[in-house]
């Protein structure tokens, strides 16, 4: 490396050293507490994708994905994906307010109610939890509501779904 590259490059990679000191520090370093989220993952029965999830009380499901032209999302995924990468989807019945989706796997989130794909509320995601990489709010209204996985790294991913207290 010449030397006149050298500040350039020391400079890019001081640069990139908070975006990679925010996805380390273990479990403790999301933006809101897990724990609860990492325990129904841990337990997470197996479910295929396109299947419900009963949201009486918070609830996880270990989702089997499918090819994403199979996955029968109800809108295209906010950040698109090779057809046959790994995509699924999960249904459930929401109560209004806030929900907190934790995931096992780095995935791209889209909740989809009424049609619409919604804005999340709040994002938090590490690289070094084991049992969780990615947390995310969305502020939910009364009805159905589908959870679309796309990007997934793997062939299963798990998902807890819980509604926060208001």
């Amino acid at each position: 490396m010449r030397a006149s590259t050298l500040p350039l490059a020391l400079v890019a990679a001081l640069a990139a050293l908070p975006a990679l000191a925010a996805e380390t520090g273990g479990c403790g370093a999301f933006a809101w507490p897990i724990e609860p989220d990492k325990a129904l993952l841990a337990a997470a029965p197996v479910g295929d994708s396109g299947g419900r999830l009963d949201l009486t009380r918070p609830a996880a499901v270990r989702l089997v994905l499918t090819n994403a032209a199979k996955a029968g999302f109800e809108l295209p995924p906010g950040r698109p994906a090779a057809p046959a990468a790994p995509a699924g989807v999960l249904r459930f019945e929401a109560k209004a307010g806030l929900h907190q989706i934790t995931t096992t796997e780095r995935v791209w989130i889209d909740v989809v109610q009424a049609g619409k794909r919604l804005d999340e509320a709040g994002f938090s995601g590490v690289l070094d939890c084991e049992g969780a990489r990615k947390s995310v709010r969305f502020q939910l209204q009364e009805g159905p509501a589908t959870i679309q996985i796309s990007g997934s790294p793997s062939r299963t991913v798990g998902i807890a779904v819980t509604a926060l207290p208001q």
